[in-house]
């Protein structure tokens, strides 16, 4: 249920409230057969002049948990408070400059608590606080382009009880880390470009580079280390080409190396990769129907990789979709 009330064009104020209900049910031998009543309450406020727009939220989560068997978490309650600002300095510019900061408050899932030997019921909610600066710019700055569009975006966290699945040779454990900084920085670009009247090349990519160092024991030998599994630097690049026939793309996929214990020593290093992957698509209408029909290389150079240590990806594979819709 939402009431809103708006006194005057600049202004406006709302109260929603959600009430949520969670079952799982399964076959398990001592399935805990959990049930999650969640009842969340946001009040809102939103102010608008000229081209900045400040909002201010507060967000209470209640939630209460039951089991049948076993162990189950304690109840949970908590304000969490989000401000932010968007900022439009020339109207004739679609460049908006943004400024947030924000509270959040995770419970953990099902999964997290009660998967077979993986779950935790003595998990904590993962909680943070996050702050970001960025910028978004879209327009026709060249005269052989449809349109370009950038963001830049920088923010920091600093998480408590951070909820990380940590693997071992058999079997993966959720845990909480104790403190946990987060500094990253992402980039995207989007742009299309008129070859001729029928054909159009399109041009994509995003970067992101992120530090989550663990803070929670000056003594401990991966203080200031990486987390397990989290790159510092990942992105993609993708090229379509559209035509009257066929359209034609090709994308990259690119992660850093990474550690996957929580010390980041050489023995425990994962190494990077690149993943190609090359696509033709084409699309026909029929009596008010419309068919896309794909094909897909995926990982076109046949790359060896890791995501998870021990586990390698598969090499090249072939993918054929269709799709009908009436």
């Amino acid at each position: 249920a939402t009431t809103q009330w708006q006194p005057c064009s600049t202004f406006s104020t709302s109260w929603a409230n959600d009430l949520v209900l969670n079952t799982l049910d399964n076959n398990l031998p001592n399935n805990p057969n959990p049930t999650r009543y969640t009842w969340l309450s946001a009040f809102n406020l939103r102010y608008q002049w000229k081209g900045l727009t400040a909002t201010g939220t507060l967000v209470h989560t209640l939630i209460a948990e039951d089991v049948k068997s076993g162990n189950r978490p304690d109840n949970r309650s908590r304000f969490s408070p989000t401000l932010s600002f968007i900022y439009r300095p020339w109207e004739k510019y679609s460049l908006f400059l943004r400024l947030m900061y924000k509270d959040t408050f995770r419970v953990p899932t099902f999964n997290d608590l009660y998967y077979q030997r993986m779950g935790n019921t003595d998990l904590r909610p993962e909680k943070a606080r996050e702050y970001n600066i960025g910028v978004t710019w879209n327009g026709k700055p060249f005269s052989f382009t449809d349109f370009l569009s950038v963001t830049l975006d920088g923010y920091y966290n600093e998480v408590t009880d951070k909820i990380v699945a940590f693997p071992s040779t058999y079997v993966w454990k959720m845990q909480n880390y104790g403190t946990v900084h987060i500094t990253g920085l992402d980039a995207t670009m989007a742009t299309s470009i008129p070859v001729c009247p029928n054909i159009n090349v399109g041009l994509s990519g995003n970067y992101s580079w992120q530090k989550a160092i663990d803070m929670t024991n000056p003594d401990a030998k991966n203080y200031k280390d990486q987390l397990p599994y989290t790159p510092q630097h990942s992105g993609n690049a993708s090229t379509t080409i559209e035509t009257p026939w066929i359209n034609v793309g090709y994308s990259l996929t690119g992660v850093s190396e990474r550690y996957y214990m929580a010390q980041n020593i050489p023995v425990n290093k994962i190494d990077g990769y690149v993943e190609h992957t090359a696509t033709l698509w084409r699309e026909f209408t029929m009596k008010g129907c419309h068919l896309r029909l794909q094909a897909e290389v995926i990982n076109l150079t046949d790359k060896q990789y890791d995501v998870i240590k021990y586990y390698p990806m598969p090499g090249r594979s072939w993918r054929i979709t269709g799709v009908l819709r009436f």
